[in-house]
This record gives C-alpha cells, sequence and structure tokens, in this order.
C-alpha cells in the first residue's frame, strides 16, 4: 500500500438517518482518506432509480480531477450494475468496490396502503452480483438477504441458473456500523432509588415497520396489571401523524414525561439517560442503532426475539408477546434489579462502539485494497 492515506470514494445516495450517522462515525475514526458523494434522503424510490446517473456525473468529475481511487465503497441505495456501467469508461477496472447493505428491499414490511413491489429487491441483488465485496450490518440481514434472493429468483420464469448465489455468500461478511458515545462519555446520572414509575423509552422511527400499534398494547396492558409508567417518546415523526400516537397521546398523555425528536446531541443524550427501559416492537431491525445508544445511556433493553436483536443482547432482555413483555418490564421496576442488569449490558455494546467497528471496517478495506494491488 502507498505510503499515503488509500483513497476511498463513497457513494451514498440517500444520506439521512442511520446512512448518514455511519458514514459520520467512519470519516471521524478511519485512518483512510474519504471522499464522500451523497444525495437527499428523500423520495428513496426516485433515489434509488435515479443515483446511477447522478452519482456516476459527480464520480466522473471526481476522477477527472483527482484520478482514481484505491476503493469505492457505496451503499445499497446506489443501483451498482447500473452506476458501474455508466462509468466504464472513467473508473479503471482495477478499482474494487465494496458495497455497505444497511437494508435491503426483500423483507422491509409493506405498509396497509401500499403493495409488495420486488422490483427494488431484484435491484439489490443486482448490486450484491455487481460488488467485489458485500458487507452488511448484520448477521441477521446477511442471512435474510441470502435466502430470500433465493425465493426471489425461484418465483422467476426461468434463468435461475445464471445467478450465483453461491459466489455472492462467498463475498459476504458482516460489519457493524456501531455508535457514537457522547463526547467524554458525559451523561447524566442514571437513578439509583425508587423515586417513581418506570421510564420507557422509545427511539424508533413512528412508521409501520416499527409496529407503534404495539406500543398502545402495551400500555394496555401494563395499565390492566396496575403497573405505574411513564414515557419518553423519541424518534423521528412522519409528515402524517400516525394513529397510534395519536392514541398514546389521548389515554396516557399524563404518563408522557417527554414527546419528540430531540433537536440536539446533548439532548438527546439527556433525554436517553432518563430511561430505565428502552422499548422495541420493530417487525424491521437490521442493527439499532438507537438501542445501543440507549442501553449506553443506562436503559435495560426490552426487544423482540427475532430480527438483530438476538445476535447483540441476551435472551434474558427479549421478548415474544405483549405480555411477555410487560413481564420483562414489571421485574425491571425494582432499582436493584435493573441495576444488576445495566453493567453487563453496557458491556454487551462497549464492543460495538464506533471507534472498534471502524476500526474492524478499516482492516477489511486494507485487505481489499493490498489483494487489488496484488492482483493488478
Amino acid at each position: 500500500m502507498p505510503d499515503s492515506a488509500p483513497t476511498i470514494l463513497a457513494i451514498d445516495p440517500f444520506h439521512g438517518g442511520s446512512h448518514r450517522v455511519f458514514m459520520q462515525q467512519v470519516r471521524k475514526h478511519s485512518r483512510f482518506d474519504w471522499h464522500v458523494m451523497t444525495d437527499k434522503p428523500v423520495h428513496w424510490k426516485w433515489r434509488t432509480s435515479h443515483s446511477p446517473v447522478s452519482m456516476s456525473n459527480s464520480a466522473q468529475a471526481w476522477i477527472e480531477k483527482h484520478g482514481q481511487p484505491d476503493m469505492v465503497f457505496c451503499t445499497d441505495m446506489l443501483d451498482l450494475a447500473a452506476w458501474a456501467g455508466l462509468m466504464r469508461d472513467s473508473l479503471s477496472p482495477v478499482v474494487p468496490i465494496v458495497a455497505y447493505f444497511h437494508e435491503s428491499q426483500f423483507t422491509y414490511p409493506t405498509s396497509p396502503d401500499a403493495r409488495v413491489d420486488l422490483h427494488y429487491a431484484y435491484r439489490n441483488l443486482l448490486t450484491a452480483l455487481a460488488a467485489g465485496q458485500c458487507w452488511f450490518n448484520s448477521a441477521f440481514h446477511r442471512d435474510t438477504f441470502l435466502r430470500e434472493s433465493d425465493r426471489l429468483l425461484a418465483q422467476m420464469p426461468d434463468g435461475r441458473g445464471d445467478y450465483d448465489l453461491e459466489a455472492v455468500a462467498s463475498k459476504c461478511r458482516v460489519i457493524y456500523p456501531g455508535f457514537e458515545p457522547p463526547p467524554g462519555d458525559d451523561l447524566p446520572a442514571s437513578r439509583t432509588s425508587d423515586d417513581g414509575p418506570i421510564r420507557i423509552g422509545w427511539v424508533s422511527r413512528w412508521e409501520h415497520d416499527k409496529r407503534p400499534d404495539r406500543l398502545v398494547s402495551l400500555c394496555q396492558e401494563l395499565q390492566s396489571r396496575g403497573i405505574p409508567f411513564r414515557l419518553v417518546l423519541l424518534g423521528n415523526r412522519p409528515v402524517r401523524e400516525p394513529e397510534a400516537l395519536r392514541c398514546i397521546r389521548m389515554s396516557y398523555g399524563h404518563y408522557i414525561e417527554h414527546d419528540g425528536f430531540a433537536e440536539t446531541s446533548r439532548a438527546y443524550w439527556s433525554m436517553l439517560a432518563k430511561m430505565d427501559v428502552v422499548l422495541s416492537t420493530a417487525d424491521h431491525e437490521f442493527f439499532g442503532i438507537a438501542i445501543c445508544e440507549a442501553v449506553w445511556a443506562g436503559a435495560v433493553p426490552v426487544l423482540p426475539d427475532g430480527l438483530s436483536y438476538p445476535e447483540l443482547f441476551p435472551d434474558a432482555c427479549l421478548y415474544s408477546t405483549v405480555d411477555q413483555a410487560a413481564d420483562l418490564i414489571s421485574r425491571l421496576t425494582s432499582v436493584g434489579f435493573r441495576q444488576s442488569k445495566q453493567a453487563a449490558l453496557r458491556r454487551q455494546v462497549e464492543r460495538l462502539q464506533a471507534r472498534r467497528t471502524v476500526a474492524e471496517l478499516d482492516e477489511a478495506i486494507g485487505r481489499v485494497i493490498r489483494s487489488a494491488v496484488d492482483d493488478a
């Protein structure tokens, strides 16, 4: 490898949410020289359709000015096969390309007013075929992607043998995106005495795939059991207010201690530190950065026993029904019991801090670049 830091040309057409956070963490901790091309995190279907053209124009201009990068790193929102075709006269064929999959469209839960459209899932598969390496944000995501790719191809009228999924599987690996603790680990102190109802935190988007309707059901179950609780409600809100949030405000408004998106990092971490429990009711989660952040701030997670959660957290934090979630929360009303869990859980997520996950990313990138140089 050259003495100067190798150059990574990163392409993120949907630069928002976990994509943006991940790239910020990478640029902060990586030893490589990252040049990031982005687009707006809106109209995702158009963004992934349009990105081969817009991102190839930008990449061609960048290469004309700076020369060939040592590696291209794109997210799953880029239609890589189309982009690579448009770059055929500009990007050297010896430059390796890695696709990082934050999500894929195979298993994204369809909203009640939408129909299943596997076209975008198929584009994800083409991206995996076109990439030299495919890196996923969890083992659950990798395994789901491979299984559902096979299932998709089985529905096609012919040509199944044209797709080498074993070759795709051989170039897959898991690199967690990680999370960034607050500067200096400057967290407000957690509760140390039994000073009131248990505080239940929500950190997910308020959209159908996160199933906020189950939060309503849990509140009803806790109330029926006579378990006092309070709510700390974070998470991005859609323009159209979800019915579940309306219901919670109407029925449990006097239980809500915070309701709204945190505008600053300090406010966000302050809200996390108020949580005794961080709850997920999701049908869709490929990693869970916000859950890791809440656990680092002192909350005990209460999570579905599927998705990415079992590979990150112990079985004692997982549930399969709303009743079981209520059972877990009932036990966690004891401050002593909560504190007995907090230290071990914090150690559990310490390995997922961005400085560690980016170091693993850098190691993998170094191997890819060295291999490309050796093969050139």
